[in-house]
């Protein structure tokens, strides 16, 4: 019984270790993000560019949407809160401050986009079938039938808050009524597409949180092995 009161105490500070003091904790949670008013996303071969301008035309206007409950040291991002999304140039590398938001310090850091699809051939594809623009281009171009397509651009890095650092992932996504061979030849010829987005996206804890989660599982079961 003693040792039963003792690993069970041992996994609850553990536990209890992970997940205490706010001011410490990882950041978390679903985010999920659409364009402001009148606003959208332009791409070209080599550029994003995000609308209605902000930051003196160096990012675009986006809003979090239904569904997002980001918690963090000094609270909760939810829905309905304004941000900037930074403008980038392909193949630029880590790029800080890629997303914020209002009222709050959280930095998300853009560390990678893509990968996109091997296959460069748009001309044909089947319903459901996927292409890229060309070799590295990070946008996955999806025959969705009827002359429509959709757009979608994988995205990642980390987040700070206070210190705390965490890994986020997710997508881009846009729908446009326009066939990928004709998207193809459009971005190909140095022009380029235009449309509205949403973004969706999750931080997920620290790779330590994982860990030491983790070990009080083993404890436990290493509790209910002695018992048995």
């Amino acid at each position: 019984m003693t040792f039963l009161r003792v690993t069970m105490a041992a996994a609850a500070a553990v536990v209890g270790c992970t997940f205490a003091s706010p001011a410490s904790a990882s950041v978390i949670g679903p985010l999920n993000i659409a364009n402001c008013a009148n606003g959208g996303v332009t791409f070209t071969a080599t550029t994003i560019v995000f609308s209605p301008p902000t930051l003196g035309g160096t990012a675009g206007c986006m809003e979090t949407e239904a569904g997002t409950n980001l918690t963090y040291s000094n609270g909760t991002l939810v829905s309905g809160v304004s941000g900037d999304v930074l403008n980038l140039t392909l193949g630029g590398g880590t790029v800080d401050d890629f997303m914020t938001f209002s009222a709050t310090t959280l930095d998300f850091v853009l560390t990678g986009l893509g990968p996109g699809d091997s296959n460069t051939n748009c001309t044909g594809l089947a319903v459901g079938a996927s292409c890229s623009v060309s070799a590295g281009n990070p946008f996955v171009l999806t025959n969705l039938g009827g002359g429509n397509t959709r757009i979608g651009l994988l995205a990642n890095g980390t987040i700070t808050d206070g210190g705390s650092t965490s890994p986020w992932l997710g997508e881009f996504k846009m729908l446009v009524n326009i066939d990928a061979v004709t998207i193809q030849s459009v971005i190909l010829g140095s022009g380029s597409v235009g449309t509205t987005y949403t973004g969706h996206f999750n931080v997920v804890p620290e790779p330590s949180t994982f860990s030491m989660l983790a070990f009080a599982g083993l404890i436990i079961s290493g509790v209910k092995r002695r018992r048995s």
